[in-house]
């Protein structure tokens, strides 16, 4: 199933919105927007699934969606789940950029929204925090509502603990021209060969540059080791596959890198929390 495109508002200079829910009904939307997406969940257990990541909610959830980033979520229509809420602050990219070249104070704040293009994740305790500032929102004057939006971000942008989500989209970088083109030709690289049986030795070849330097590259901009990334590269587009094709599982396997079947399954499984057929079942709806 491909992402449908969510339209925030019919405004053509929409800049930014509040809005809550009380006492959602179960679906699985999976869907996408120009728009960055803050949303909080209160009194929830549920799943959420951000690009190629799946992961669980609980109560006070708090997390950042960039443009264009397909994500959903999936909870149980139980007694625990009755009583939930979601906030949620919708701002266009026009409109955070505008605010930011206005009050240079608040350049930080593009630092987070860079992040933001894998979604992420903040703690506990900086929901609860923005849910004391969002909470009476529907009380708030545009001038109330505004200062409270952007004391939320400043608060994103100070945040000392997050974490990213999807995995196989790289950040934005602030890099020199060479380094921008190596982490380039080492994106280009992974993207024709994972599904061949490759090496970091064989990269380094390719790309003209030694072992060290490309795995300072990956730990600095890809955030993980050069075996880590290509395993979950595979992974993302095994993901790919499995939502947008009929073929089996087996065949994906093979199509993704993966020469035996039960170990994409086991390695699908540690990452995802359910089977590839499990996977599937859920874009299914």
């Amino acid at each position: 199933m491909k992402p449908s495109i969510e339209k925030i508002s019919n405004k053509p200079e929409f800049g930014w919105r509040i809005q809550s829910y009380h006492q959602c009904e179960p679906r699985f939307d999976w869907h996408y927007h120009f728009e960055y997406e803050l949303v909080l969940h209160r009194h929830l257990s549920a799943k959420k699934f951000v690009g190629d990541y799946i992961g669980p909610i609980e109560h006070n959830d708090l997390s950042l969606y960039g443009p264009k980033l397909p994500h959903a979520t999936t909870f149980e229509n139980d007694p625990s789940n009755a009583d939930n809420d979601i906030y949620i602050i919708w701002f266009s990219q026009a409109w955070i950029a505008q605010l930011i070249e206005t009050l240079p104070e608040l350049s930080n704040i593009q630092l987070i929204l860079d992040k933001s293009i894998q979604g992420i994740e903040f703690s506990e305790q900086l929901g609860q925090e923005v849910f004391l500032l969002l909470k009476d929102h529907l009380d708030f004057s545009p001038a109330v509502g505004v200062a409270h939006v952007i004391e939320v971000l400043v608060k994103l942008s100070e945040a000392k603990q997050i974490k990213r989500l999807n995995s196989y989209s790289q950040r934005k970088i602030e890099e020199s021209d060479k380094a921008l083109k190596l982490v380039g030709k080492i994106s280009h690289f992974i993207e024709k060969n994972y599904r061949n049986e490759i090496k970091l030795e064989d990269l380094c070849v390719q790309i003209h540059v030694s072992k060290s330097t490309v795995s300072r590259i990956f730990e600095r901009h890809f955030l993980n080791s050069f075996s880590v990334h290509l395993n979950e590269y595979r992974l993302g587009k095994a993901c790919e596959y499995l939502v947008n094709s009929e073929k089996s599982i087996a065949v994906i396997a093979d199509l993704v890198g993966f020469n035996n079947l039960s170990n994409f399954n086991r390695q699908f499984k540690a990452k995802k929390q359910m089977s590839p057929k499990q996977f599937r079942l859920l874009f299914a709806q």
